[in-house]
C-alpha cells in the first residue's frame, strides 16, 4: 500500500514486472528527475505464482516468461486508498489476466473482449464481502533503469527515518501542487548542513524565511564522505515520499552520492523486499558579480559623488547570491528494450 503512495508522488504510470522469483513495481516521472523501484520476493506474499498453474520441474522454472504490464497509478490508488479499505479489507488478491483469445481465464469467460490484459484486484472484506476491480493494462515497450555510479568514489551515509524526519519537518512542503522547494545539503567532515534554497523561497513582497540546520555526524549510523565538502540540492516532494515509506517500515535509509549534479541514490532493504529511490540533484554555486563588474560599478558611484564629497569614496560590496545549475535532464537513466 505504501509503495503505491510513493509511486503516486511521481504522478506517472506504474510498471509491473513479475517473474517466478520476484515482483517488481517501478515508476519514473515525466522529466526523468525521479525514479523508484520496489522488489518483492515471492516469500513476501502468502501466495505467489507466475505462469502456468501446472507443476513443473525446478529446472524449468527459469524458463517461465515474465508477466509485464503498465497502468495509471491514480487508477490503482483510487482503489487501494479508499477510506473503507483499511477498515474493512482483511486480504487483497492481485492477479494479472493476459489478453490472449486462445487462453481465456475463468473470470473473463463472460466478457466479449479478451484481447486486453487486466489487473484484477479482489478485496476480501468483513461479512464475506468480496469487492472485485478490473484495471486495463498496457504493454510497456521499454524499461527505464538508472545508471549506477562508480562505487570506488561513492559517499554513503546511513540514518534512521525518525531522526531525518525530525530535521526535514523544519522545511515543510506546501500541500499545493505548485510548491516544491529545494533543500541544500552540505556534507563536511563532521557535520551535515541543511539550508532552504533561496531560489525556492517565494518573493511576493513578503518577508522571506530561510532556514538552516546543522546535524552532527554522530547522528548517523554510518557516515563516510569520499571528498569534503560536497554541496548539492534537490526538491523535497519526492524525497518526503521516500522518507514516508522508510518511516512506515521502520527501516534505515542508505543514502549514496558521488558529486554535485550527479544522481542521489536512496536504498531501503527489508527481510523479503528492497526498494530504490533515485533523485536528480542540482549543483549549487555560491558567488556574486565578477571583480570587473564590481570595479565598474564602484567607479560610477565615485564619479557621481565626487562633486559633493571629493574626499569620500564609496565602494559597493554586493552580498553573495546563490545560483543553481539544474541537471534534471541529465542522462542518468538508460532504457532497455523488451519490456
Amino acid at each position: 500500500m505504501q509503495a503505491t503512495l510513493d509511486i503516486a508522488a511521481l504522478k506517472q504510470e506504474l510498471t509491473i514486472n513479475a517473474t517466478p522469483q520476484t515482483l517488481t513495481l517501478s515508476a519514473v516521472n515525466s522529466s526523468k528527475s525521479a525514479y523508484c523501484r520496489f522488489n518483492y520476493d515471492a516469500s513476501f506474499f502468502s501466495r505467489y505464482n507466475v505462469g502456468s498453474h501446472v507443476a513443473r520441474p525446478s529446472s524449468q522454472v527459469e524458463e517461465t516468461p515474465p508477466v509485464k504490464g503498465q497502468l495509471l497509478t491514480k487508477s490503482l490508488l483510487s482503489i487501494l486508498k479508499h477510506r473503507t479499505v483499511e477498515k474493512l479489507a482483511s486480504r487483497c488478491d492481485l492477479s494479472i489476466i493476459e489478453g490472449t483469445p486462445d487462453d481465456r481465464a475463468e473470470e473473463e469467460q463472460e466478457e466479449e473482449d479478451s484481447l486486453e490484459s487486466r489487473l484484477v484486484i479482489k478485496l476480501h472484506c468483513k461479512h464475506a464481502i468480496v469487492k472485485t476491480h478490473r484495471l486495463v493494462m498496457l504493454t510497456p515497450t521499454t524499461l527505464v533503469e538508472p545508471s549506477f555510479p562508480d562505487p570506488t568514489s561513492e559517499s554513503k551515509v546511513t540514518i534512521g527515518p525518525k531522526a531525518l524526519k525530525d530535521v526535514i519537518d523544519h522545511f515543510p512542503v506546501s500541500k499545493g501542487g505548485k510548491s516544491d522547494p529545494q533543500l541544500v545539503w552540505t556534507f563536511s567532515d563532521a557535520e551535515l548542513t541543511l539550508k532552504s534554497s533561496e531560489s525556492s523561497v517565494e518573493n511576493r513582497g513578503r518577508d522571506q524565511l530561510s532556514t538552516e540546520l546543522v546535524m552532527s555526524a554522530e547522528e548517523f549510523d554510518f557516515y563516510d564522505i569520499y571528498s569534503v565538502p560536497i554541496t548539492f540540492a534537490f526538491h523535497l516532494r519526492e524525497f518526503t515520499a521516500t522518507l514516508a515509506f522508510s518511516d512506515s517500515m521502520t527501516l534505515p535509509l542508505d543514502i549514496r552520492f558521488t558529486e554535485p549534479a550527479a544522481p542521489l541514490f536512496v536504498d531501503c532493504e527489508g527481510d523479503s523486499f528492497d526498494c530504490l529511490f533515485v533523485l536528480s540533484t542540482s549543483q549549487i554555486q555560491y558567488g556574486g558579480p565578477s571583480q570587473s563588474q564590481r570595479s565598474t560599478a564602484n567607479m560610477r558611484k565615485r564619479d557621481r559623488r565626487a562633486a559633493a564629497t571629493s574626499s569620500l569614496e564609496v565602494f559597493s560590496n554586493p552580498s553573495p547570491t546563490i545560483s543553481t545549475v539544474n541537471h534534471f535532464n541529465a542522462p542518468f537513466f538508460g532504457t532497455s528494450a523488451g519490456l
